[in-house]
């Protein structure tokens, strides 16, 4: 049994993410994850520069700062991370046809018999090693006869890569620690208070005490481990990937060509689609460039091109639209013979009759064509919607976030493109009864989001807002020149731009404060003022310093 253990998965799945600006930074700077935890932000997964720093998950990202100044932090995402082990268990399918998934960060993979394909357990080890290094992942590889012994030298042993002698597992596991074996944290502690700490003082326990004392798990953990006791593997299972191919007659990178096989696959495709009553919300093109010379010779390289749409779909029309301004700035480096059509996953999709009138059905239609052209042509993140949070503050109050979700895509292809992932990909979600009203599946995190630039409106108050706010907000509050007849009271004129403005009414004050834990200390009061020209904005005074701004207009 080959255990492949990954310790920074997350933080690799950061680190190896499409670079951004300051992205040379990112890669020198320790990175870490947080999330809230009991009310709190607390660190999830550290990568090996912050674990060197003795940051541990647990810390507060204030110590962490504290420690580190130039720590890069994000917010902890497990699903992104379980989809990044998939994907690595994808790839591991080269290894062998069995592959389990065990835990956030470890892949078994079965190789009893595979490893003469490979000419001997020595050179599988080295490919799975440097196959996880150049995917840009650091990895704990051992071969041992059992899948508990592999996980425990994997997890508690020092050494990178392992391989147990046959019929030696108990020596190579006395040394260990005792949770190596995966006994439960509460059976830890009480081993720990009898002085039991690794695994050869645990194998020195009679067994009937250690079932009465400690529970009959205690045995199965160790029988695990020594072969005594089966353990069950359930093999990894990818998605089936519904396929269109054409084969050239020669390589071209004539795009005429290319568009017009492209058009030919996508009507098989679509008619494959409606044969199954399906649409899809995510379309791949893979162009393969045969014999491409490279360091180590002739090989296939690939170029695929991404798409993804708001809602289902299967139209040919609508999906070649899209194609074609991808295909227009296409660039092979050298000629395709030949191209996929491909998805990962299919959705439902039942024929409809077209409706005589105009509806909202055929409206909400038309609104997810156009947001799949705009984040084709403008990109993924130029094409948001605005979501409150639950934040007094009101710079705070609201995110941007896309309209469209963002999933890592894993692609699994021959040739050099094994283990290589696509860019980043889009999702809208409908709500089939919301007439065409738009809703995203992001989680609320204002402990920690930052202020969004130009602000334009909210589509609800945010729960922690009961007044009403105005439609449009400055950036950041611009400073005025007020007057008032009390130091404290509402004012009674202001200077904005040049322009003297006289108040006719107020209401007010409604007073704002944020928490000592989240920074500078924000004290506002805060009217809503209607000048003598009939508009109405929102005034605040900072209370620590007398000062007046203007934060935004309700007109």
């Amino acid at each position: 049994m080959l255990c492949l253990y990954i310790p920074f998965l997350s933080s690799d799945r950061l680190r190896n993410a499409p670079s951004e600006a300051g992205g040379g930074a990112r890669q020198a700077s320790p990175i870490v994850t947080i999330t809230s935890q009991a009310g709190a932000l607390r660190l999830v997964h550290v990568d090996r520069t912050a674990r060197d720093l003795d940051l541990r998950p647990g810390h507060t990202p204030a110590d962490a700062k504290a420690i580190a100044p130039h720590l890069v932090t994000y917010d902890d995402d497990p699903q992104a991370d379980r989809r990044q082990l998939e994907a690595l268990a994808v790839w591991a399918l080269s290894l062998s046809p069995i592959v389990h998934l065990e835990g956030d960060d470890t892949l078994f993979v079965d190789v009893t018999g595979c490893e003469r394909l490979f000419g001997g357990e020595e050179n599988l080890l080295r490919r799975a090693m440097d196959g996880l290094r150049d995917q840009g992942f650091t990895a704990r590889g051992v071969i041992a006869d059992t899948s508990g012994a592999a996980w425990a030298i994997a997890h508690a042993h020092l050494e990178g890569t392992f391989i147990s002698a046959p019929g030696q597992v108990a020596a190579d596991l006395i040394a260990l620690p005792v949770w190596s074996l995966r006994i439960d944290k509460k059976t830890r502690d009480a081993l720990h208070l009898v002085g039991v700490e690794t695994v050869a003082s645990l194998l020195h326990l009679p067994r009937a005490s250690l079932a009465s004392r400690f529970g009959e798990a205690v045995l199965d953990c160790i029988d695990r481990a020594l072969g005594d006791l089966p353990e069950v593997l359930i093999p990894y299972r990818p998605k089936p990937i519904m396929t269109e191919r054409c084969h050239f007659g020669a390589p071209t990178t004539r795009m005429d060509i290319l568009q017009e096989a492209v058009r030919r696959t996508l009507e098989r495709f679509c008619e494959s689609l409606s044969k199954q009553a399906a649409g899809v919300c995510q379309l791949f093109v893979t162009f393969y460039c045969p014999d491409v010379a490279t360091e180590q010779g002739s090989e296939t390289q690939t170029v695929t091109l991404p798409i993804t749409l708001s809602q289902p779909t299967r139209s040919v029309k609508h999906l070649y639209s899209l194609l074609r301004v991808l295909l227009d700035k296409l660039r092979l480096t050298a000629p395709a013979g030949s191209l996929a059509l491909w998805t990962r996953q299919l959705e439902h999709l039942d024929d409809r009759q077209e409706e005589l009138f105009a509806t909202d059905s055929r409206d909400a239609q038309a609104l997810g064509d156009l947001l799949d052209r705009l984040a084709i042509r403008l990109g993924a993140r130029a094409v948001v919607a605005v979501e409150p949070l639950s934040e007094h503050q009101p710079e705070r109050a609201f995110r941007y976030v896309p309209l469209v979700s963002h999933n890592d895509t894993s692609l699994v292809a021959s040739g050099a493109s094994a283990g290589r992932r696509s860019s980043e990909t889009l999702r809208l979600t409908t709500s089939a009864a919301g007439g065409g009203r738009y809703k995203t599946r992001s989680r609320c995190k204002s402990q920690h989001t930052s202020s969004c630039e130009n602000p334009f409106s909210h589509p609800t108050l945010p729960l922690a807002v009961s007044c009403p706010r105005p439609l449009r907000l400055f950036p950041r509050p611009l400073e005025v020149a007020a007057t008032s007849v009390i130091p404290d009271g509402p004012p009674i004129a202001f200077r904005v731009g040049g322009v003297q403005h006289t108040v006719t009414g107020s209401v007010g004050p409604e007073r704002i404060e944020t928490g000592w834990w989240r920074g500078p200390h924000i004290k506002r009061d805060y009217y809503r003022v209607t000048t003598g020209g009939g508009r109405r904005c929102w005034l605040f005074r900072d209370r620590d310093t007398k000062r007046w701004f203007l934060h935004g207009w309700f007109d």
